[in-house]
């Protein structure tokens, strides 16, 4: 059985083994994709481990980072367009 420790509004439960971790909630569609680690974060675009599903460049997502890691952001809901996708993993800007 899984051991729920962090619950968001924008996540739902969030499993013991990834809170506290730099992650994310990735929506596409109007539905939620599922939690994303996040490698990296620049000014404008932020780079995600590759999750269950891997989005072609030009992709929009919107991306809930309800762990406030994005500094200066205005909302903690951010849209974003797939701006890379290769080995080091998936590029989002806004």
């Amino acid at each position: 059985m899984e051991h729920i420790n962090a619950r968001s509004a924008q996540t739902g439960n969030v499993p013991s083994n990834v809170a506290g971790l730099p992650i994310v909630n990735v929506w596409y569609g109007g539905r939620s994709i599922g939690l994303y680690r996040v490698n990296r974060i620049d000014e404008r675009a932020l780079v995600l481990n590759h999750g269950g599903i891997s989005f072609p460049v030009g992709t929009l997502l919107d991306v809930v980072d309800f762990q406030r890691l994005v500094p200066n952001a205005a909302s903690s809901r951010l849209s974003t367009k797939v701006v890379g996708n290769n080995r080091s993993g998936i590029r989002l800007a806004w």
